[in-house]
């Protein structure tokens, strides 16, 4: 045997299969039975039976005992559908809906599944229930598909409990209601329906209409993951990975995603991939994490895509390929997925894979923020605060910071603290400043850890504490920050909250060198130039300088002009010298600018040029430079570069003799002592002020004050008027307590403490001075200097309007109107808003006309709203003046009369308010009331576009669109409803799809025509649902079947 078949033999021992002769004729048996026991069935089939009609249509559905054949399925359900089984009829409906054996029907589908919900058929009922909610042979229905489900789920049908449980958590056809939706889990649960245990599961988990407990999520997923529900099994291994109702076992969860993802599930596949990208629970393996997430990817998951981006982008387990990696950011950005639309966002802003765009990277970023992305958000408000890619606007970065704080990330933190620090886009707080940059140490991160300590260093914000500040340069140097490795260098060479101890700056100070830091080099030009620490080297010093200069530090460029400038470690060079200051003149040095000025007046390295001197000067001294301000005022006194103005002149040394006090506004004498003359014309009104006040009259005190904050009689001098006001409060004087609450709350004259002026506020309230019981009112609202709490603030609106004040009978109306701090109650804030209105209050006039309008608290009047409008209108309210044109334009409660409406829009337009801006354009552009003008309604659309008023800018596309009052330009008219339709516009969305589908020949134009026209449709557009089912339905309806919750 062994010669016969050598070593090949295929009978070796690993080959060998015994054979049990005895199983070969059972098996044989089987067949033979199984298939008399089908040729029965036929028989019995064709004899009538119903029931065995339904079970032999099920075989050939599910290639049970034979080849699946849809056909002869579609046939015996057919026929065991017509004698009325239930089963059968939901069956035959689910082949037309799914088009096996049969054309597919949806219509026909649901009219088999309602034929046997309206039999009590459970089942049935949660298919016509899935139907409305898909909109499958109807229209989307989603209140609908509630009720279908919740007849099912009545009758203990768990799937149909699940699907309306879910229906409760996520709001679809019913408000959301988490402790319903737990409900209904728990009833699907008790059916051990795996989905509902899921589900249940991930609200404990979550403390989501249920009291948070993660051991009983945990033992709900492992209920459901006995019965192989993928979902549950992908939860179990997040529990383990973050310790949620588990031990922390991230080898353990590494073993759930695995066995999920072996049979297919997408999450659980992303997961995976994650963990061998990162090594969590498992060794990092590129390869392997590129395996996993592909096959997420393939399957089109956004997570995946994004993080399969990231390893082409930094070649993990793959070979770096930058056009791939846009190409998989902009697959998961086409699904709105939040931190892929950020990575886009920053590879167009830094220009990594794409042409750099730092427009097209702000509009990512804003897609990203607006779905939640803290990062996004973030970045978005780093380029408002920058003006990356947009106008540098501080106030539009504080909202976008704001919510990517309320999530927790820290950089965020670092740069509101920046806002309130420095007065960007906010009046300046430092202690406020301080408290974020506090925030946002104690998550680690290490630019706010350095500033926080420059807070204690300089006392700016916290109590001074300079031994706290070394600590906390220390702690963020040790985490990588070159400003901090800097700052403790400094530190220690001029021993603030240290000993001065050379020995350990000099090698802080050059490992930031060494990284290019450059006040670091500058530092060490200064130890060179003086011989701190090292012997003296002029050259080297200037070196040091030069390479700081070369890094573009305006204060080493400085250093290096004062180099050029007296021959320092250099050959003298005062041209060069004036060159330096120049630049760093126009970074903004302060220093920069009065040497470079000082050149130009006294000819050093240039010819004499006064008249630049004083541009120079002037700005130095808006940034309050001592010698800048002295330079100044010489030449206003002696007429240097400017024309003689002696009482300029005096003003510009008192400044800067008095640097440090805040005085400017209210000295009307400053050269009182030199006898300089000033206009008299309200000093005497100001010196009796004075002199009452300094009486003792708390009245008198509080006028002078008030003169001070707003220079009436006196130049502008906050500072000055709040010893006055706080004389004044010693008294009593409510007023004086209201005026120095506004001064805390706003920094005028003080820094701003918004909790010291809400205090104000309290003791002025407590006098019933009504002003302040509505200012305290606007406090509680806005969670201004206290803890926010409306219903507080309605009470405070109340009282101060039993006191007599319009502002609060107005604020406590327009609380009772929109539920603000109460339950709504429109007819109560009619009432209030009717007796603000009796005295002429503009505001609430105009909401009492939007109410008469809209029928809110009163009957519906349109006539009556107009009457309303005209009063606030005539008062100058701008809203009003609109909403009163509008009327006017269609003949809302008057006669139709363009001619009328023109005039109210110009008034409010010249206010600067949008809407009235938009209907002008309308007027010109249409000939309402004013002759026919292109032109000018480009120019009202555009004032109103720059806005942000989304109307304007559709309207402002169709002109470019069409060439009314400018050239016809459809990339500007697309580029302006792409802004639109991403602010959220659906008419821009319309017009962008119409755009696509006629006029853009580019290979994806159907899809991305589609793609608007669904986005549209999705907000209502009855037109964009038309045109887009013109066009071939929906992408996602073509998806939809399959995906389906049973």
């Amino acid at each position: 045997m062994e010669e016969m078949y050598g070593e090949g033999s295929r009978f070796d021992e690993q080959n060998i299969v015994l054979v049990d002769a005895q199983n070969i004729v059972r098996a044989a048996r089987e067949v033979k039975q199984s298939k008399e026991a089908f040729a029965a069935l036929l028989e019995q089939a064709e004899l009538g039976d119903t029931a065995v009609q339904y079970d032999l249509g099920r075989r050939y559905a599910g290639g049970d005992g034979v080849e699946t054949d849809y056909e002869r399925a579609f046939y015996w359900f057919s026929r065991a559908a017509e004698d009325g089984d239930l089963r059968a009829i939901e069956a035959l409906g689910r082949c037309y809906q799914e088009g096996h054996g049969v054309e597919r029907d949806e219509q026909r589908a649901l009219d088999l599944f309602r034929q046997a919900a309206d039999q009590d058929s459970c089942s049935a009922q949660c298919e016509v229930g899935l139907c409305y909610e898909y909109g499958k042979g109807c229209d989307r229905d989603l209140g609908a598909a509630v009720e279908w489900y919740r007849t099912a789920a009545q009758q203990d049908y768990a799937p149909a409990q699940c699907n309306l449980g879910y229906c409760y958590l996520c709001g679809i056809g019913c408000p959301e209601d988490a402790q319903q939706a737990v409900y209904w889990f728990r009833a699907a649960a008790e059916q051990d329906y795996p989905r509902a245990l899921d589900l249940l599961g991930s609200c404990y988990l979550r403390g989501s209409g249920a009291e948070r407990d993660p051991q009983q999520a945990v033992a709900l997923f492992a209920r459901a993951a006995e019965q192989g529900y993928l979902p549950a099994i992908c939860d179990l291994g997040l529990c383990c990975e973050n310790g949620d109702g588990v031990e922390k076992d991230p080898v353990r969860a590494v073993h759930y995603y695995r066995q999920a993802a072996e049979r297919g599930f997408v999450s659980a596949q992303c997961n995976l991939g994650f963990c061998y990208m990162e090594g969590i629970g498992c060794a990092v393996d590129g390869e392997q994490a590129v395996y996993w997430l592909e096959l997420a990817a393939d399957q089109n998951y956004p997570r995946a895509l994004s993080l399969l981006a990231c390893c082409y982008r930094d070649g993990t387990g793959v070979e770096v390929d930058l056009k791939r990696t846009i190409a998989l950011l902009e697959q998961a950005a086409e699904q709105d997925y939040a931190p892929a639309l950020c990575d886009l966002g920053l590879c167009y802003e830094v220009g990594n894979g794409v042409e750099q765009d730092r427009e097209q990277a702000v509009r990512y970023y804003l897609r990203s923020a607006e779905l939640g992305n803290s990062t996004a958000q973030c970045n978005l408000g780093c380029c408002y605060l920058r003006g990356i890619g947009c106008q540098r606007d501080p106030k539009q970065a504080l909202p976008w910071l704001k919510k990517a704080i309320e999530q927790g990330h820290p950089r965020a933190m670092g740069l509101l603290g920046d806002c309130y620090f420095y007065g960007d886009g906010v009046e300046r707080d430092r202690e406020r400043g301080a408290d974020y940059y506090r925030q946002a140490a104690e998550l680690g991160y290490a630019p706010a850890i350095c500033d926080l300590g420059l807070c204690y260093e300089n006392g700016t914000g916290v109590e001074m504490d300079k031994a706290r500040a070394v600590e906390l340069y220390a702690r963020a140097a040790e985490r990588g920050s070159l400003d901090a490795r800097c700052n403790l260098g400094y530190c220690y060479l001029k021993g603030i909250g240290c000993a001065v101890d050379y020995p350990r700056a000099l090698p802080e100070l050059e490992q930031a060198a060494e990284q290019g830091h450059p006040r670091a080099l500058d530092l060490l030009g200064d130890c060179y130039l003086h011989g701190e620490g090292v012997e003296k080297d002029e050259r080297r010093a200037a070196d040091y300088y030069r390479r700081a200069a070369d890094l573009d530090y305006a204060v080493a460029i400085c250093d290096l002009g004062l180099c050029y400038e007296y021959g320092t470690g250099v050959e003298p060079d005062k041209d060069k010298a004036l060159q330096l200051y120049r630049r760093a003149a126009e970074m903004g040095n302060v220093l920069a600018q009065c040497n470079l000025a000082y050149c130009y007046l006294s000819g050093i390295g240039c010819q004499e040029q006064p008249q630049e001197a004083v541009v120079w000067l002037e700005r130095a001294a808006e940034q309050g430079h001592p010698r800048a301000l002295y330079l100044l005022g010489d030449c206003y006194l002696y007429g240097t570069g400017v024309e003689c103005d002696e009482v300029r002149g005096a003003d510009y040394y008192r400044q800067a003799a008095d640097l440090g006090y805040a005085a400017a506004v209210c000295d009307l004498g400053l050269c009182y002592e030199n006898g300089t003359g000033v206009e008299m014309d309200k000093e005497k009104a100001v010196e009796l002020y004075a002199r009452a006040g300094e009486m003792g009259n708390a009245g008198a005190q509080c006028n002078l004050a008030f003169c001070y904050l707003n220079g009436i009689g006196c130049q502008k001098e906050p500072q000055r008027a709040i010893p006055w006001l706080e004389r004044a409060v010693e008294r009593g004087h409510p007023r004086a307590m209201d005026l120095l609450g506004d001064c805390y709350l706003y920094g005028e004259g003080v820094a701003v403490d918004q909790q010291r002026g809400a205090d104000y506020y309290r003791q002025a309230a407590d006098l019933d001075y009504a002003v302040a019981v509505c200012d305290l009112g606007l406090c509680y609202e806005n969670g201004t200097g206290v803890e926010m709490d409306k219903r507080r603030a309605v009470e405070l609106y109340a009282r101060a309007s039993e006191l007599g004040n319009l502002d609060a009978l107005c604020n406590l109306g327009y609380c009772y109107l929109r539920g603000i701090g109460c339950k709504p109650a429109p007819e109560k804030a009619v009432t209030y808003l009717e007796r603000a209105a009796e005295r002429n209050h503009p505001r609430a006039l105009d909401l009492l006309g939007l109410c008469c309008e809209n029928g809110d608290g009163v009957e519906e009047d349109a006539a009556r709203a107009v009457a309303y409008y005209t009063r606030a209108a005539e008062l100058g309210r701008a809203a009003a003046q609109c909403n009163l044109g509008y009327c006017y334009l269609v003949g809302i409660g008057c006669e139709r009369s363009p001619e009328r409406a023109v005039p109210w829009l110009e008034r409010s337009a010249a206010q600067g308010y949008p809407r009235a801006m938009d209907l002008l354009g309308d007027c010109y552009r249409k000939g309402w009331g004013v002759e026919t003008d292109g032109a000018r309604a480009v120019d009202y659309y555009q004032q109103a576009a720059q806005q942000g008023y989304l109307t304007a800018m559709v309207d402002l596309a169709q002109c470019y669109e069409r060439g009314i009052g400018v050239a016809a330009d459809m990339g500007r008219a697309a580029q302006l409803c792409t802004e639109a339709a991403q602010r959220g516009s659906a008419s821009a969305m319309l017009w962008l799809g119409r755009w696509h589908r006629d006029h853009k020949p580019e290979r994806d134009s159907r899809k991305k025509a589609r793609y608007w026209l669904q986005q549209a449709a999705d907000q209502g557009s009855k037109q964009a649902q038309k045109e887009l089912k013109e066009l071939g339905g929906s992408a996602l309806q073509k998806l939809a079947g399959l995906f389906r919750r049973s």
